[in-house]
């Protein structure tokens, strides 16, 4: 396997202090990533980090940001609009309003095609489109193509948008709350689409998403946001099975499962994550923390559990827990 994205270090602020905060990670082709933590935590701002997207209001970026080994923030605008259109594919949140209402499918997908190989003609572009949608599991490709986005169901723009992000034959596949707004068949078709696309491309994917039952069905690696940092990251067994940060603990409490007991009242995380959080001296997630002790406020740790797992908490290593 090759490494596809590393991240070291990542820090953005704007003049009211961090906005994400020593951001580090690594995906290799074929694995599944997923971002988790409430909105607000910093899932979404990585992801435009990594696309270069960021909020006009930035006022600094330090770290690195590297796709296939070349470094992102090192290039120049139009090497870097190349480079992001050629190895990554994105599918948006929210992707069922993504597409434009006025053009047809066919246009839609073959003109970014266009865009980045401008020596590919029209019908090469066509081609790559049908196959693209055959891909994803759409049968009437032809009516498809041919149709305006508000003659297509949710889970079949879900499915346009998938196809569009893998035209390019990227590298890395980003797929912000591919979730949401779905009902629970269609989501449970979608994930079934993305482990086959896994297979069949050898595309790393980074997804963004609530649904604790998607994540923990797809990914190989979670990381654990909290306002605007990692605060436990490793391989999807450990997140699941033996969680270690108190906020991941609470997260995991939250995961839907016909085992809870009906009786007991629903869990919730009491609290919500503040601008303040961002810029702690010690744990971010200190102001929340039923377990949180006064040097809790004063400094934090990252703790390396094993090879693969990794925790951002001074009350971790056995001794207070």
């Amino acid at each position: 396997m090759s490494r596809v994205l590393e991240i070291n270090n990542l820090t953005v602020k704007d003049g009211k202090g961090y906005i994400l905060k020593d951001i580090s990670l690594s995906l290799d082709s074929n694995e599944t990533m997923a971002f988790i933590g409430e909105s607000g935590s910093g899932k979404t701002m990585t992801l435009k980090a990594i696309l270069s997207i960021l909020p006009s209001d930035v006022e600094k970026v330090e770290g690195d940001v590297l796709i296939d080994g070349t470094e992102l923030y090192n290039l120049k605008k139009d090497e870097k609009r190349i480079k992001l259109g050629t190895t990554v594919g994105f599918v948006p949140q929210n992707t069922v309003n993504y597409l434009h209402p006025l053009l047809r499918i066919k246009d839609q997908m073959t003109d970014g095609y266009i865009t980045f190989h401008g020596r590919k003609k029209k019908e090469e572009a066509l081609h790559k489109a049908r196959k693209g949608l055959e891909e994803v599991g759409i049968k009437d490709v032809e009516r498809v193509l041919s149709s305006y986005p508000s003659e297509l169901s949710g889970g079949m723009k879900q499915r346009v948008n998938i196809a569009s992000a893998l035209m390019m034959d990227p590298s890395l596949l980003i797929s912000d709350e591919p979730t949401s707004a779905l009902d629970k068949v269609v989501q449970k078709q979608v994930a079934s689409l993305y482990l086959s696309l896994l297979e069949k491309n050898k595309v790393a994917l980074l997804v963004v998403s609530h649904d604790l039952v998607f994540v923990e069905r797809i990914a190989d690696k979670i990381a654990v946001f909290y306002a605007g940092e990692i605060v436990e990251s490793g391989r999807k067994e450990e997140i699941f099975s033996s969680p270690i940060h108190p906020y991941t603990k609470a997260l995991m409490a939250l995961k839907p499962s016909m085992l809870l007991d009906k009786t007991r009242p629903l869990e919730e995380i009491k609290g919500y994550i503040s601008e303040e959080d961002r810029n702690n001296e010690g744990c971010v997630f200190s102001s929340r923390c039923p377990k949180c002790r006064k040097e809790c406020m004063e400094r934090v740790e990252e703790r390396k559990v094993s090879d693969t797992h990794r925790v951002k908490c001074i009350l971790s290593d056995g001794r207070t827990q």
